[in-house]
């Protein structure tokens, strides 16, 4: 049976190796990054981000539509242009999954929870910069606890790495009269973050920058919030080891940050009302 595949997190306890490459970059607000001159706006892209060769098939989703056999080594990106939706089809786990992927968008082999090999949409669309997870909001209830167990108040600046739709940059403005910056890479959330600024009436307290999380300066950060993947913090800890002040305060929904044990102060569980239970934790620099 094919499925339309939804964006969606991958339940990571373990690492994978590598990270998305982003596709889709919208140069009319690109502050400072350069788009990616191969990316063109209706390529549909599949990325592996395992560290194993992969075999798939792709097809024109249509009835009787030709399989072409692909196979993608680890780290390389393969598009497919036009227009129309393509179905995938490939065998983990002993058995054949597929899924029908959307034209004009990027998706990426990830190892899910298991360590199997299945297809996930990508956030992003840039051979320029790290993928370093899936857009997927932070519960607000969660959000509110990141940001109390961090002690934010009016004279935090709150970093955001990949802020999504700008949500917890926001509530740290609005809810403790923090300032903020959201990191992220998504034009149509950068747009969405910024809108939601002007709602919530703390535009003047917030920006988002449409920047490579790799590369921002954290210099003026005191406190910095990550929902990302284990192989994303990991990636980030020396820029947080090597940019942020003595004392600064870094908060994770979800994920450790690998060899920050020491520096870890604090851990939470929080209940959300879907019953779904989310760990935060609180890393002192």
């Amino acid at each position: 049976m094919t499925r339309t595949i939804r964006v969606r997190r991958p339940a990571f306890r373990s690492w994978a190796l590598a990270a998305v490459v982003w596709l889709a970059l919208s140069p009319s607000i690109a502050s400072g990054q350069k788009p990616d001159p191969a990316q063109k706006q209706d390529e549909l892209t599949i990325r592996n981000a395992t560290e194993r060769i992969l075999t798939y098939e792709i097809a024109p989703a249509v009835p009787g539509g030709l399989r072409l056999k692909k196979t993608i080594a680890p780290g390389d990106i393969q598009r497919f242009r036009g227009d129309k939706d393509q179905d995938v089809f490939f065998r983990s786990a002993g058995k054949e999954l597929s899924y029908r992927l959307n034209a004009g968008k990027p998706y990426a082999f990830r190892y899910n929870e298991n360590r199997s090999v299945d297809l996930y949409q990508a956030s992003h669309g840039r051979t320029d910069a790290v993928d370093l997870a899936p857009f997927v909001p932070t519960p607000m209830p969660v959000v509110d606890r990141m940001l109390a167990l961090a002690g934010v108040g009016r004279q935090s600046v709150v970093y955001d790495l990949g802020c999504g739709d700008g949500r917890i940059v926001i509530a740290a403005a609005q809810k403790f009269g923090a300032r903020g910056v959201g990191i992220e890479l998504d034009p149509e959330l950068v747009r969405t973050a910024r809108n939601k600024a002007v709602i919530a009436g703390v535009e003047k307290r917030v920006e988002f920058r449409m920047e490579d999380a790799t590369k921002t300066d954290l210099g003026p950060a005191t406190v910095v919030t990550l929902y990302l993947l284990p192989e994303s913090n990991e990636l980030l800890r020396d820029r947080l080891e090597r940019q942020l002040k003595a004392g600064s305060m870094v908060v994770s929904h979800n994920y450790t940050i690998p060899g920050w044990e020491t520096k870890q102060v604090k851990s939470e569980t929080v209940k959300t009302e879907d019953g779904q239970t989310h760990d935060i934790f609180v890393y002192r620099r």
